[in-house]
């Protein structure tokens, strides 16, 4: 007997379409979040001071032999990790949330999710050029991860529990809940729905407001008040918005060269990216960590375009480095960093009479936005990190210009759907295809059926007796789909005549359109869809959770996709 579910779970099991449990989900996803963001920053944190001091990106204080040998004991603390971990658990970061999200029905095992937490902070402790969002979107997901598990949500639900994740984690860490739902929807589910925003909205407030009352005010970014003298500078802007997406180009080619760098082992790839970071951190220490420090500095006005140029070259190698060999880190801080260089540069150099600062606040939006494809949450990171709103127009015209000299100039991809390239991972990027590949066949899965096997049961008494729509027969290892009234019809026609074995009464019934699939574990609308294309058959049969075998027929999917009739 299955196990009775307890009120818990009968709640937020509840109507799929319901978004009370769902809301009331993503604030404890929020607070969870918040809690696990407390302790890793504080870890983070604690690390950095006793590197660093009071200001913790403060690695131009440390001797020339640190700044080489840190990045290189942070690549051989990280081999030992890889070495002590099993191979199942070592994939992270979030272009791996990504591939769970298509491919894996939003499961994010628990081992990933905790080498995370502790490869995330030797990365981030020791140096390398990398940043602390990929690791808390992983972090966040995966316990949103678990907890819709725990719950028995279906996968579509589930997908937008690991959004709820998302938007908790990036607005615990950056206390910036505005650019942690956008990031969610735009990067993560690549999707805007009215049903995702409330729960993710839920998410990064109660994440944003417990995160806040745990680690006090913890801004990454000082605030500026910065904006366009005059609709004269527009041509500088236009300038500026060309020169970032031709950055932006220029980071993606790197990164691919390091991807694609002849080293096979991950220790020797690892060692040689703290080599390249510290061997650079030599002449640039400005490289090292996230670079918060620089990018205020830079806000600020506070270095010359030389230096600016000489970090914008360091630091695109260090990171690209870093994420083509495979340091365990995020990718947005480092962008932020490279726009802000190029965008002092640009503001020092192109004509107009608006602050160098305003042009390196421009250039953060722009690169993050042209790199990952994600305009929107560009712009909301600047807004809410700088607390600007005077920049709006002047970013969105950068922003723009950037992204159709990356995105549609050159054809360069998200970097996400490049690093999962790499590993052999294609994501459905066409909006008809995403939408089939994120819907489940478990989601549309009927019980209303009986099982008959005609080798091993020969009572049909019993099995009519249930007075169900449907009878799924075996035989020979094969299914069939049967309406009950024509079994039933055709077994009293049989017993009334008897003149033949039952199984030869039952043949005509037991045709090649009428087979079913059964599946070892549930599928995606879309391979659903190209399974029908490719085979004659009435449905399929699959495993659906403590729920036992569900079976969709053909009829059932297409009434789904194509009317708006409720589904029986």
């Amino acid at each position: 007997m299955k196990p009775r579910p307890s009120r818990f779970h009968r709640f937020f099991a509840g109507p799929s379409h319901s978004l009370l449990p769902l809301v009331l989900l993503g604030g404890v996803i929020g607070l969870a979040a918040g809690l696990v963001m407390f302790g890793f920053l504080s870890l983070l944190n604690l690390t950095l001071g006793w590197l660093n001091g009071a200001n913790l990106e403060d690695f131009e204080s440390l001797s020339p032999w640190w700044r080489l040998g840190l990045p290189v004991l942070g690549s051989l603390l990280l081999i030992l990790l890889y070495r002590l971990t099993p191979v199942s658990g070592q994939t992270v970061g979030l272009a791996y949330v990504l591939e769970r999200l298509q491919f894996g029905r939003g499961q994010l095992p628990v081992a990933n999710t905790a080498f995370q937490f502790m490869a995330a902070l030797i990365a981030l402790g020791t140096g390398h050029s990398v940043g602390r969002e990929g690791p808390a979107v992983h972090l966040g997901a995966g316990i949103a991860s678990l907890l819709g598990q725990y719950t028995h949500r279906p996968p579509s639900q589930l997908r937008l529990l690991i959004g709820c994740g998302t938007a908790a984690a990036i607005s615990a860490a950056f206390n910036t809940p505005l650019a942690g739902v956008l990031f969610a929807m735009e990067v993560v589910l690549m999707e805007y729905s009215l049903l995702g925003f409330a729960p993710i909205i839920a998410a990064a407030i109660s994440a944003s407001a417990f995160g806040g009352a745990l680690l006090g005010p913890h801004a990454v970014l000082q605030p500026v008040r910065l904006s366009l003298s005059g609709y004269g500078d527009i041509p500088g802007l236009l300038l500026t918005g060309i020169w970032m997406g031709l950055v932006a180009v220029l980071f993606h080619y790197l990164v691919r060269l390091f991807l694609r760098f002849p080293l096979k082992s991950r220790a020797a790839r690892l060692l040689l990216a703290g080599l390249i970071t510290g061997g650079l951190a030599l002449f640039v220490p400005q490289i090292l960590g996230s670079g918060y420090d620089t990018i205020n500095a830079t806000l600020g006005n506070q270095l010359p375009w030389l230096l600016l140029l000489l970090i914008l070259g360091a630091k695109l190698i260090a990171t690209a480095a870093a994420i083509g060999l495979g340091v365990p880190g995020g990718q947005i801080a480092p962008m932020l960093m490279l726009g802000v260089c190029a965008g002092g540069v640009a503001g020092t150099l192109v004509p107009g009479a608006s602050e160098p600062g305003l042009y390196a606040l421009l250039g953060m939006a722009a690169m993050m936005g042209a790199v990952l494809h994600a305009p929107l949450t560009a712009l909301a990171t600047v807004l809410e990190l700088s607390l600007s709103a005077e920049a709006m127009f002047p970013a969105m015209t950068v922003v723009l210009s950037a992204n159709l000299v990356c995105q549609h100039g050159f054809r360069q991809p998200s970097l996400l759907l490049t690093l999962l390239r790499e590993r052999g991972r294609l994501l459905q990027t066409h909006p008809l295809r995403t939408a089939l590949a994120q819907r489940y066949l478990s989601e549309l899965a009927s019980f209303r059926f009986t099982e008959l096997d005609l080798e091993q049961d020969k009572n049909l008494d019993t099995v009519l007796e249930q007075k169900l729509p449907w009878v799924v027969v075996r035989q020979a290892g094969t299914c069939y789909l049967v309406e009950s009234e024509e079994l039933e019809e055709t077994y009293r026609q049989w017993q009334l005549q008897e003149d033949q074995a039952l199984q030869q009464a039952l043949a005509p019934l037991l045709s090649d359109r009428l087979r079913l699939i059964e599946l070892t574990e549930d599928a995606s609308l879309l391979t659903a869809l190209k399974t029908l294309q490719q085979e004659e058959t009435a449905g399929f049969l699959l495993p659906v959770g403590r729920q036992g075998l569900g079976l969709v027929t053909r009829r059932r999917l297409v009434t789904m996709l194509t009317t708006d009739d409720p589904i029986q």
